[in-house]
């Protein structure tokens, strides 16, 4: 699968990481999307778990997954909540994207958040760099697609 392009640095709260999660968020400090795998019937999932939400089973391995897509639905965030050090960075965009391996993802759509990505929009996996060497999940638009800010935005 094609490598993660590091789009710059992440400035809102730290991600939560889980000693069963790590592989993801260490993948994408270095450049990849992985995801888990079970061992048992091959399902790849997301969200990150302990049990396959197929078949049950408790095995996994981690596994390259699609870094292009389109989005499924975008909205713009402009009021912080939780975490003082997200005020910084709203207005932001938040998406579902339909990845072109048949998932679906969320993650924050790096554009003019006056201008939301309509449905079908196709977008690229990237990433910010964390001070730890983790990496946090985002999408950039592809092939120069562009959205121009709506009417009364």
């Amino acid at each position: 699968m094609s490598r993660l392009r590091r789009v710059g640095e992440h400035r809102g709260p730290a991600p939560v990481v889980h000693p069963e999660t790590e592989p993801f968020w260490r993948g994408l400090g270095e450049g990849r999307l992985q995801l888990q795998r079970c061992t048992t019937c091959g399902t790849v999932r997301f969200p990150l778990g302990p049990v396959c939400w197929r078949c049950g089973g408790f095995g996994h391995d981690w596994t390259d997954v699609a870094t292009t897509g389109t989005v499924s639905a975008a909205v713009t965030v402009r009021r912080a909540t939780g975490d003082p050090l997200w005020a910084g960075e709203v207005p932001l965009v938040s998406a579902q994207v339909d990845m072109s391996d048949g998932l679906r993802l969320p993650g924050r759509v790096l554009c003019d958040p006056d201008a939301p990505p309509p449905h079908g929009t196709p977008v690229e996996a990237a990433y910010l760099a964390t001070e730890d060497g983790f990496g946090v999940l985002c999408f950039v638009l592809r092939n120069g697609s562009r959205v121009e800010p709506r009417e009364g935005s």
